[in-house]
């Protein structure tokens, strides 16, 4: 018995004396990948580490299992060694990818991006001093080359802990400059930090923040710009702004771009609302059911103008018939087909333009509806302009010598016209269940609370939202929600619909991981309340937060 447990114990000892030839085989060979990159630049990177990663977990497991084993006293000293030699690759390996992945990400805003340096001079010398550490530790890992020998150079280990260290910091000086930049104009918030630093990055080129407009104004898609130097312009200047259908759009004034990005865009908001508020002023004053008038206004303001006039015809001659004269809505209806018979004949004219088709068939399709809703209050005998078969039609009123403002009102609630430039758009066919919808998100709006549409898929529910913000002139962004959103990512979005007054259709909300909705509930549920109380500034996601006089 003895002899062969000494043969078994030799064997034993064999096998793991093999095992560990091959391990030290394996990582005395094993190079570390590095390769090119931004060669102009003289960076290098690491590749990839699918093989070193590979070789670590077994050999761990199997550096594990030998030590675990009652034959390892003659090997217990290598197995240590190989087992702390690998936990440093480990450490190492990981380090390296950490701060690579992070100076990767802040190579592209800080190298060659003047604006930026400019702004943030401290962090932009940290990220210097910590360019050029990557630079020498790259230059030490491709002269030593094997993995172990790299992982165990002398104050590699601490150099990349400091790298690293301080990347985060430059991150959190980034995070809180974008935050200021949002800030101070809250449309950047629909925009993601590579975006905004992109056009952080390019801020004295308006040429250059262009392609982002859209992501900022739900209807512009770009603006003429005027060059310095013509007529004496020192600076770029904006005078028109076009929507992605090309529907042209002069500014009352010019607006001229100059200084920080995020200050003229706040020109250019305020110049959109000024500008949209004098075109339905004018186009009200000149409405006439011809060409030259579809052709001179926007499509936007063409149905706003008409629900305007509908709205002013429908309460005279139901103010005529309580008094007592007969046939007041009867000879309206007879008016109005007429109306909308012109506006069909436009619509068919061969010569017409696909941009004024558009303008048509949107004003047509609205108007329609207008022409139903006379058409039900004939039919029921409806002589009384506070009738409930009239007041909970969206109606719309304004410009008089005591009123320079729209106001949309419906049943209970009153809203004044948000102004924002939406664009040449189509609209929806205005059903009953439409009607219904509109009351219900309007009485929710009234009572400082969010609307909540429920039905199967593909019913409309988003496009009544989008629809009857296009109604009542607000911006509506859609969200899709998924369970990778995160409170901080939705606070984010809070944030900037709170500030900029727009609103949002969340869909697919119940995907959201449900730690997370709890979270969210008290998010809005804080915006909300400081809506109610009408409150100037409160405090969200650990920062203070304007509200735009829009919401309230």
């Amino acid at each position: 018995m003895c002899i062969r447990d000494s043969v078994d114990g030799a064997k034993k000892e064999e096998k793991i004396e093999i095992k560990l030839k091959e391990v030290t085989e394996i990582w005395d060979s094993l190079d570390m990948e590095i390769k090119e990159y931004k060669p102009a630049c003289g960076y290098h990177k690491l590749a990839t580490t699918e093989d070193i990663n590979t070789y670590l977990e077994d050999h761990m497991v199997t550096i594990s299992a030998m030590k675990a084993s009652r034959f390892k006293y003659a090997f217990e000293s290598e197995l240590n060694r190989w087992e702390l030699a690998l936990t440093v690759v480990t450490d190492v390996i990981e380090l390296i990818l950490q701060v690579q992945r992070n100076w990767m990400y802040l190579e592209n805003i800080f190298v060659g991006q003047e604006d930026i340096q400019r702004q943030l001079p401290q962090e932009s010398a940290m990220f210097h001093r910590v360019n050029n550490m990557w630079k020498e530790v790259m230059m030490q890992l491709i002269a030593s080359k094997n993995v172990v020998k790299c992982a165990h150079i002398d104050g590699l280990k601490s150099s990349l802990e400091d790298m690293d260290e301080t990347l985060e910091k430059i991150q959190k000086s980034l995070d809180e400059y974008l935050e200021m930049k949002r800030q101070a104009f809250p449309r950047f918030y629909f925009l993601s930090n590579d975006e905004l630093l992109e056009i952080l990055g390019q801020a004295r080129d308006p040429k250059a923040v262009q392609p982002f407009m859209r992501k900022c104004f739900e209807g512009i898609n770009k603006m003429r710009l005027l060059a310095p130097g013509e007529e004496a312009r020192r600076t770029y200047e904006a005078d028109a702004m076009y929507d992605p259908g090309g529907e042209e759009v002069e500014f009352s004034d010019t607006v001229v771009i100059t200084g920080m990005v995020e200050t003229w865009l706040n020109a250019v908001e305020a110049m959109m609302i000024k500008t949209v508020h004098d075109q339905l002023k004018a186009t009200k004053e000149n409405k006439k059911i011809h060409l030259a008038w579809i052709k001179a206004y926007p499509g936007q303001l063409l149905i706003t103008a008409g629900q305007m006039d509908w709205t002013a015809q429908v309460s005279k001659q139901l103010q005529l018939a309580k008094s007592g004269k007969r046939g007041a809505m009867k000879r309206l209806k007879k008016d109005f087909g007429k109306n909308l018979a012109k506006l069909i004949l436009l619509v068919q004219s061969p010569q017409l333009k696909k941009i004024d088709r558009k303008k048509l068939i949107a004003l047509i399709t609205i108007e329609v509806h207008s022409r139903e809703v006379i058409e039900k209050l004939v039919k029921l005998n409806i002589d009384d302009p506070s009738a409930w078969n009239w007041v909970c039609q969206l109606r719309f009123r304004g410009f008089t010598p005591d009123e320079d403002d729209c106001i949309v009102e419906q049943t209970i609630t009153k809203f004044v016209y948000g102004y924002e430039y939406l664009g040449n758009c189509g609209r929806l066919v205005i059903t009953p269940l439409t009607d219904r919808c509109y009351m219900t998100l309007t009485t929710a709006l009234h009572l400082r609370k969010g609307g909540n549409p429920l039905g199967p898929a593909g019913t409309g529910k988003t496009e009544t939202v989008k629809d009857l913000a296009k109604s009542l002139s607000m911006m509506c962004i859609v969200v899709n929600c998924s369970d990778g959103m995160d409170y901080k990512s939705l606070g984010r979005m809070f944030s900037g619909l709170a500030q900029c007054g727009a609103w949002s259709c969340f869909d697919e909300f119940n995907r959201i991981e449900v730690e997370v909705l709890s979270v969210v509930a008290q998010q809005m549920l804080c915006i909300f309340d400081a809506v109610r109380m009408n409150l100037t500034s409160f405090l969200f996601c650990l920062l203070y937060t304007s509200p735009s006089p829009r919401d309230s």
